[in-house]
């Protein structure tokens, strides 16, 4: 009896969360536009922030991108997770999915000053994380892909732009240079421009994280704290650069690493083999 009402129970509050969570923030800035300082800003207002994708989710992400899983699978699973605030690509680039399903939120578009400063640093993002796409040569070492996550990530990036934009698979994050000068530049004003045309405007803020806390506060109605808005400096072009670097180094240093690994233990195996022998040898 005690069992029956424990499951009950159970199963009721399971109810309660499930139709009580939801998404509150869609941020529907492209990546590149203060994203990470945003979803910082967010966290310390009290909401769970859901920034590029969580690790755990790239497979449905990339089922999604490949037309293998509807989007309300990852939907379901930003929200089962405790996720209350959406911001980057890939979930910029569902921003109307998730907003047919919290017609209630609020939709926060990021932008950058200009259209040339978002294009240089969406550049800078795709020379960071190319060297983990490339599959391995000899000349180019690349074990990433061997990973699970980082060939789903590799699949989930190609559905950027493909949405609303109406762009081909992979056309937006690494074809780009197969266009003319300024085109990244206008897919970021068509972006924004379909999130204004989308969005009711009270429903809507356009925000630059450079102007700090009192717009964001005022829009969602939270007090200005008292500390300095975040800036995260972590993903900026410089940490890109540095983030490349690493990854390639990585890239190459690891055959060596293995094959001085390998040689170590051939060297440990001979030495041991006549001291086994040579202990044989006076047992007898």
């Amino acid at each position: 009896m005690l069992r029956h009402t424990i499951i009950r129970f159970t199963l009721l509050l399971v109810l309660l969360v499930s139709v009580s969570a939801k998404i509150e923030i869609i941020g529907a800035g492209l990546g590149r536009t203060g994203t990470l300082s945003l979803q910082a800003a967010l966290e310390e207002l009290g909401y769970k922030g859901y920034h590029f994708v969580d690790f755990s989710h790239a497979q449905q992400w990339a089922d999604v991108a490949n037309g293998e899983r509807n989007v309300d699978t990852v939907i379901d699973l930003m929200v089962q997770n405790g996720f209350t605030a959406t911001m980057d690509n890939p979930a910029a680039d569902i921003y109307v999915d998730l907003f047919r399903r919290f017609p209630d939120a609020r939709v926060i578009l990021s932008v950058r000053d200009s259209p040339e400063i978002f294009a240089r640093s969406w550049k800078t993002l795709y020379e960071a994380i190319e060297v983990t796409e490339r599959d391995f040569a000899w000349n180019f070492p690349s074990f990433f892909q061997w990973i699970p996550t980082f060939r789903y990530l590799k699949e989930m990036r190609c559905m950027m732009g493909t949405t609303h934009l109406g762009l081909k698979p992979c056309e937006l994050l690494k074809n780009w240079d197969q266009h003319d000068d300024g085109w990244i530049e206008e897919q970021y004003e068509r972006h924004n421009q379909h999130v204004v045309d989308t969005i009711p405007e009270d429903q809507l803020l356009v925000f630059d994280v450079k102007e700090g806390w009192v717009p964001l506060c005022e829009f969602l109605d939270k007090p200005v704290p008292d500390q300095p808005f975040p800036h995260v400096k972590v993903n900026n072009a410089a940490g890109m650069k540095d983030l490349r670097q690493m990854f390639i180094l990585v890239i190459y240093c690891w055959v060596p690493l293995v094959l001085a690994i390998i040689l170590l233990a051939s060297l440990c195996c001979c030495r041991s083999r006549p001291a086994a022998l040579g202990g044989k040898k006076k047992s007898q």
